[in-house]
């Protein structure tokens, strides 16, 4: 599978994804159209719905729910893992999303 690499702002904050409501990892970097997720374990495969639990308030928002299509992972030597995922999201959605990067992305 080829594996594309956009430039996406590495994220300040600790945001959390989980899959109904069990921690799957961190979000690494985003854009509004996909993301890095790190975690341990194995990594989410083909379409998952995520919610990504947000430290703060974004938007009104404490928690945003995205669908998120797996397109590749790799480990680490520290026994984690670190995966590419495509995102589908709404136009508020993505619009938050948007938001969490360009103020809490390093550009």
């Amino acid at each position: 599978m080829e594996r594309r690499r956009f430039r996406r702002p590495r994220l300040r904050l600790n945001v959390r994804a989980s899959i109904d409501r069990k921690p799957v990892g961190h979000i690494l970097n985003l854009t509004d159209e996909g993301l890095c997720l790190t975690g341990r374990g194995t990594p989410p495969q083909g379409s998952q719905s995520l919610l990504l639990q947000l430290p703060l308030v974004l938007s009104g928002h404490r928690e945003l729910s995205v669908m998120a299509e797996y397109r590749w992972h790799d480990y680490l030597p520290n026994g984690h893992w670190r995966g590419g995922f495509k995102l589908l999201a709404d136009e508020n959605t993505a619009a938050a999303l948007t938001t969490l990067a360009s103020r809490y992305g390093d550009n």
